[in-house]
């Protein structure tokens, strides 16, 4: 019942705007001549809703070279959750009642589990790395696997690492190893992937909703929690008394614009072009954002008196999360083992991953 009432609620919304229009007939056609709504769940302060704007701004323009005149395509967009959690937002765009989302990686998880390869602890070893397999073509290929499910992936987004934030226990600093993770209660998201990493790296993972979170950590139901620099400041968790931001990098983050396959194919040429070459021309537009936003995220942690400390020696943590991975790939047998290599053959010299 629930769905079906959210369902109604999404499409009443939506009634207001009206279908895309492909006609052939051009002249009789006021107004913009392609109109489309893209969705996401993040509001302004993320940053990372950022990549919805871009994309919003620059689809918009003049492109002389694919013969589109300024405002003849409209995007109507939806952010701040407006229409649905991500989950919601991956499933109506599924049956097309919207046509473009944003949405993290990890959504799709839900639909494809060969994503979730892509949230394993450690698989990625520096951002150049992560960003080397997500703009090549083994990214190229994660995104092509959504084709079975009706949909398109346009392109990866990174929003670098996720790391750990915590109060610092009394008589000792900031973690450096995993032995100082024990006894620490973690927040983590949902995922049993997540879950069963952030145990395998020694602390406890606590899965409570991210809403609970800041009176969580406030009352102690937890000890920390682990997210990006930015999340940290936009919700002020350094009130809840945390003071320590460790660059654990554990676990790396990427979202993604999807569209409906069957709206997108119904599309004249010259607007699958332009959708195709904005959602690759925005990529370094919003990497530039990101890097600055972690940069003044960290300064500004800084200044509200939370220590940021790097790892010095990382392979202790990535030797308790191989146990974990070699568990988990043990498993689940049906996953592409073959993109998992091919991530792991970018890594360059930095760890030998050629363990066995």
């Amino acid at each position: 019942m629930g769905r079906t009432i959210f369902l109604s609620f999404v499409i009443l919304i939506l009634a207001g705007c009206k279908d895309i229009n492909t006609g052939t007939d051009d002249s009789k056609v006021t107004g913009p001549k392609l109109r489309f709504r893209l969705a996401t769940e993040l509001n302004f302060d993320s940053k990372i809703w950022e990549v919805s704007n871009l994309f919003k701004q620059e689809i918009e323009k003049e492109s002389k070279e694919h013969g589109i005149e300024e405002g003849e395509i409209e995007v109507v967009f939806y952010d701040q959750g407006m229409i649905g959690t991500e989950r919601q937002l991956l499933e109506n765009c599924y049956f097309g009642i919207v046509e473009m989302v944003q949405i993290n990686s990890s959504v799709i998880t839900t639909i494809d589990p060969a994503f979730s390869l892509l949230d394993l602890p450690y698989l990625f070893i520096t951002e150049e790395h992560h960003q080397r397999v997500l703009y090549g073509d083994t990214g190229r290929k994660f995104l092509d696997r959504l084709r079975a499910k009706k949909l398109l992936g346009l392109g990866f987004y990174s929003t670098g690492f996720r790391n750990m934030f915590y109060k610092q226990k009394e008589g000792k600093g900031c973690i450096q190893t995993p032995d100082d993770l024990k006894g620490m209660k973690i927040r983590v998201m949902e995922s049993p992937v997540m879950i069963n990493s952030i145990n395998a790296l020694g602390a406890t993972a606590t899965p409570i909703p991210h809403s609970e979170l800041f009176q969580g950590l406030k009352t102690g139901v937890v000890d920390g929690a682990e997210n990006s620099a930015r999340i940290f400041i936009s919700y002020k968790y350094y009130e809840t008394g945390c003071n320590c931001f460790t660059l654990t990098e554990h676990f790396a983050n990427q979202h993604i614009l999807v569209v409906n396959e069957k709206w997108f194919n119904s599309l004249d040429k010259k607007y699958r072009d332009r959708i195709n070459e904005v959602s690759q021309i925005i990529i370094p537009l919003f990497d530039n954002i990101w890097t600055e936003t972690t940069k003044h995220s960290l300064e500004e942690m800084i200044q509200n008196n939370v220590v940021v400390n790097a790892i010095e020696d990382k392979k202790p943590f990535i030797e308790r999360a191989d146990r974990f991975v070699d568990e988990y790939l043990s498993e689940n047998p049906e996953l592409p083992l073959e993109l998992l290599e091919e991530i792991k053959s970018q890594a360059g010299d930095y760890l030998n991953y050629d363990k066995k």
